[in-house]
């Protein structure tokens, strides 16, 4: 020890050896030695510390200098070793070993996914329907003119403010059974994000964003309804309130485009609207709120029809999802293995949220919990009568296993009322899957 103290070079040498071990553990994951290294590695750090304060309280002055250089010079070395760790969980290799030792039971019923569009969209494509809809197309009608630099607009919706407070319930359930609309919670709130049609069918994308990157279009935009009044996004939002004045909106710059992020406090909803496009004019947001006026101010002609047609969209749509075969529920291959949909065809009869489990078949061991969990939940529309069937879709992934390395896996479909009732779980399905890898 006397001799660690008195060295100028052993200290910083010895948490060098220490944190280069480290990071060869760490990247080839030896998770319980890097665990060991890292905390002989901190230890190696102080001790730096102690002998430049020791070589100072010794009035030895350019020992201590050396040490405190060497302090310097480690901060740096440690700041580039997590860079490299960092880089290499980003873009290494990412096996986790889980299905090395897993094998496919034979005799039972193992299903495979089916399979579904390369980004994630629809899996039962049917080009006969229509490619659009009413609000895709109202956006990209105002994306055709060339906008200007005014960036002003009128948060104008007396008809959605009407719909949802005079017509609170009706509202919340069309929003719930419209296929047009996506409805998730996040910390017990209720949001719900409008979806565009892909090939005929409303798509969901991440996080409710609308992309175009390529060719002539470049935009981004999201319209999300804020069921219960909280804020879900996690940037800074402009509130303003519904009404006739003018609003001028925050600009900032993002993608190098002309962004926008406005909360319309609507009566018993808020709005939020977002905009990236080419110019400072928000035609984007413009065209929502007149699309959203439009929509409610044909909801209002009569809220229980306007209900009753959500709901039997609702129906056509899960007698899609459900496939030639009827199931409740069918998983969807996504853009890589280990990435999934979930179509639901069903009916709980009684308002609440489905959401997904999964287990490895041979050995119970729970999958992707938390992630999957919130990941796949989403709200069903439902009706006492329970030859009644309603769709709805969600996207996850599962990160047990690696690709190439298939396993089976029982995925559970289970049920949370809002009556606070006990929950329960309405079918369940085996299938073979892999895990996603980076």
């Amino acid at each position: 020890m006397t001799r660690y103290l008195n060295s100028g070079w052993l200290p910083a040498l010895a948490y060098i050896v220490l944190l280069v071990a480290f990071t060869i553990a760490a990247v080839s994951r030896f998770e319980l030695l890097a665990n060991v290294l890292f905390c002989a590695g901190g230890l190696a750090f102080v001790g730096i510390i102690a002998a430049s304060l020791w070589h100072l309280i010794c009035k030895r002055w350019q020992l201590g200098g050396i040490s405190l250089i060497s302090v310097v010079g480690c901060g740096v070395a440690t700041v580039f070793a997590f860079g490299v760790l960092m880089f290499s969980s980003m873009f290494g290799p990412s096996e986790d070993g889980f299905a090395d030792n897993l094998t496919i039971p034979e005799g039972i019923e193992i299903a495979e996914p089916d399979a579904g569009d390369t980004w994630g969209g629809y899996a039962l494509r049917d080009d006969t329907l229509e490619g659009s809809d009413k609000f895709q197309d109202r956006v990209r009608m105002a994306m055709r003119a060339s906008g200007n630099d005014s960036t002003e607009f009128t948060a104008d919706m007396p008809s959605l403010r009407k719909a949802s407070t005079d017509h609170a319930n009706i509202f919340g359930n069309y929003i719930e059974a419209s296929p047009d609309w996506h409805v998730f919670l996040e910390q017990g709130n209720r949001f719900a994000s409008r979806r565009w049609s892909f090939w005929g069918e409303p798509r969901d994308t991440l996080h409710g964003y609308i992309s175009e990157f390529g060719g002539d279009s470049r935009f981004q935009t999201r319209c999300l309804l804020c069921l219960d009044r909280k804020q879900w996004s996690r940037y800074s939002v402009q509130h303003v309130q519904e009404g006739k004045d003018s609003v001028e909106p925050q600009m900032t710059l993002g993608n190098s485009l002309h962004e926008s992020r406005v909360m319309i406090e609507c009566g018993g909803v808020w709005v939020e609207v977002f905009e990236q496009s080419d110019k400072p004019e928000r035609r984007m947001t413009k065209a929502t709120v007149a699309f959203l006026e439009d929509e409610f101010s044909d909801f209002l002609t009569s809220p229980k029809d306007a209900l009753a047609a959500a709901q039997a969209r609702s129906r056509d749509l899960a007698s899609r999802l459900a496939g030639k075969d009827g199931r409740p529920f069918r998983l969807l291959t996504g853009m890589q293995p280990g990435i999934y949909e979930v179509a639901y065809s069903l009916n709980p009869g009684e308002p609440g949220s489905v959401y997904l489990k999964a287990f490895e078949v041979t050995e119970g061991t729970p999958l992707s919990v938390e992630r999957l969990e919130r990941a796949s939940k989403t709200r069903m529309s439902w009706s006492p009568e329970t030859a009644e069937s309603f769709g709805a879709k969600a996207g996850f992934t599962i990160y047990e296993g690696d690709w190439g390395k298939p396993y089976a896996a029982r995925f559970e479909v289970w049920f949370r009322p809002d009556s606070n009732k006990p929950e329960r779980k309405l079918a369940e399905r085996i299938f073979k899957i892999e895990g996603w890898q980076r």
